[in-house]
């Protein structure tokens, strides 16, 4: 299984943040790597909610809320759908954190296994890891100034200007 984690602190409250984060149906304002989503479930926020995310430049994937802590973080369960990585068991878990009044501390644990036994950990070697690593980069990257300034990102390239130029 692989796993990692990544985070950053973003200059907003907890509870806005969270506002940011349980706006389940919404992902496109911050993650520049998702075009669209949609609700697959009558149920949009909890233990139960799904979505459906597509992707930059193309592919779908499917994400399911397993675990619902409110206000304060939430485990995805991530099913490729079209065109995306052949992953399997892969979980997403999403934790706030207060740093201080206006200061918090977002971090993501990734855990996932491959399909395709010995091609596919072959192929997360080489490239898979490192490219849903930098994802969740961006992911974060595009939080922080969606919630620092209310800035929607486009895509990835939009990210990189507005991270080039502070904004």
């Amino acid at each position: 299984m692989t796993t990692f984690k990544r985070h950053i602190e973003i200059s907003a409250s907890k509870s806005s943040i969270w506002s940011i984060l349980s706006d389940f149906d919404a992902v496109q304002k911050y993650h520049p790597g998702i075009s669209r989503s949609y609700y697959n479930t009558d149920q949009t926020m909890g233990k139960g909610a799904e979505r459906v995310c597509v992707l930059i430049p193309s592919g779908k994937i499917l994400e399911s809320v397993k675990q619902w802590e409110e206000g304060s973080g939430y485990i995805l369960q991530v099913e490729p759908l079209e065109k995306a990585p052949p992953v399997k068991d892969f979980l997403a878990d999403f934790q706030l954190h207060d740093l201080s009044t206006n200061t918090t501390k977002v971090s993501i644990t990734i855990k996932y296994d491959m399909k395709l036994g010995a091609i596919g950990t072959l192929l997360n070697k080489l490239v898979i890891q490192s490219k849903i690593e930098k994802d969740i980069e961006f992911l974060l990257q595009g939080l922080k100034i969606h919630s620092e300034t209310g800035i929607e990102i486009l895509d990835r390239e939009d990210l990189k200007m507005k991270l080039q130029t502070k904004i």
